[in-house]
């Protein structure tokens, strides 16, 4: 039963963060939003994601259902992805219209990101042992490669 409920937690907050990583429109559903904010609502679903990430590798590790290393290479990961999504969150909400001006820094940080999760997806979540723990943990790169595909739009 305590596995069952942890699950269908799992499941809910991944499948919240990839419904709002998705949500467009402004009020009105009429698509004519300031870009910023979706930029930085995408940011922040990641940082939720990273979170989330954060305790379930936690609460895996306490179960025996991954190991010391796994353990502490996805700790590594983790705080790479961590704060290269904090800086990038930082220098976007510091923005107060993106231009030409601070584009280019933006893209530079979005590009850390984008690493630093592909790393922590290649080298921390993949390596994974565990089939189960494996599939937690890619529900939260799933949820992460969702709001990266709307920052991705900072390059256009």
């Amino acid at each position: 039963m305590k596995h069952r409920k942890m699950w269908t937690t799992a499941l809910t907050l991944v499948l919240a963060l990839t419904c709002l990583s998705f949500k467009c429109g402004g009020p009105n559903g009429n698509g004519n939003t300031d870009p910023k904010r979706k930029y930085a609502k995408a940011a922040d679903d990641i940082a939720a994601a990273i979170s989330a990430m954060i305790d379930a590798k936690r609460k895996l590790a306490q179960q025996g259902r991954i190991t010391a290393d796994e353990e502490r290479k996805l700790t590594q990961l983790l705080t790479v992805a961590n704060e290269a999504d904090i800086a990038f969150n930082s220098r976007l909400k510091a923005t107060t219209t993106i231009d030409a001006g601070n584009k280019a820094d933006l893209v530079r940080l979005l590009s850390q990101v984008t690493s630093a999760i592909n790393d922590l997806n290649s080298s921390g979540v993949l390596p994974v042992g565990n089939a189960d723990a494996k599939q937690r943990l890619t529900q939260f790169i799933s949820t992460i490669n969702a709001a990266l595909a709307i920052l991705a739009q900072l390059n256009t």
